[in-house]
Formats: C-alpha cells, structure tokens, sequence
C-alpha cells in the first residue's frame, strides 16, 4: 500500500500506531520476558477501509511464536482503537512483519566480514611461523 493522500489518513494511521505500539508491547511483554515487539509504521488506505500495520520483533531468534500471538491478539487492539478513536468505520487491520532491522543486521554482519578478515584457521600451515 503506498502513503496515503489525505490528512485524515495520516491522522487515523498515527493514532492505530500509537494504540498497536502500546497494547502490543504491554501484552507481548507479559507472554515473552525479554522480547521488544514495536510499530515503526502504520499506512491506512485513503478510504479508510484498510491499516496496514507494520509490526517489528527483536530480543529472539524465532519470532513466528509471537507472530502467532500478535494474530491472536488483533481483535483487542482493534477493540482498542475502535474505543478510542469514534469514527464511523475502523479500518481492517492487516499486520505486516517488518524485518528491516534483522535484514540491516545481517548486512552490517557481511561488511564486517569483509572488512575484518578472519583470523588463519589453527590447521593452516601458512599460520604456523
């Protein structure tokens, strides 16, 4: 979905992401000691009928367990944001799993590879002096 257009797209996405951000944390918290999930972005359809909602996870090495949960989960944050928002029709959520920050990791970890050569491997005769 790209940016939306209206300022009253923007203002509802803003709100979704402030209410998503709060509810998940706290509940993820709860289920998975250690675990950070956060909502970098929240992109409503100019009609308002659809939020993508873009939901990281970080702090584990598998993160479909609170994938799951989060699914599980939607019918209290769009209960949440339904309350807390009063417009007419709250728009459909659509979470979507955001791995910028993993994937950023793992290209930070290939530069550094490159630039870091390893150290000769014990069983190399060149590394015997």
């Amino acid at each position: 979905m790209k940016f939306p257009k209206s300022k009253r797209a923007r203002r509802v996405g803003v709100e979704i992401q402030k209410i998503a951000a709060d509810s998940l944390r706290d509940r993820m918290q709860m289920l998975f000691p250690g675990v950070i999930v956060s909502v970098p972005e929240v992109r409503v359809s100019d009609d308002l009928g659809t939020a993508e909602i873009y939901v990281s996870v970080h702090g584990t090495d598998d993160p479909h367990p609170v994938h799951r949960e989060i699914l599980k989960y939607q019918k209290q944050v769009r209960s949440k944001a339904a309350s807390a928002l009063h417009i007419r029709k709250l728009p459909e959520f659509r979470f979507v799993w955001d791995d910028t920050m993993e994937r950023a990791d793992r290209i930070e970890q290939l530069l550094n590879q490159l630039n870091d050569p390893s150290p000769p491997h014990p069983e190399d005769p060149s590394a015997a002096e």
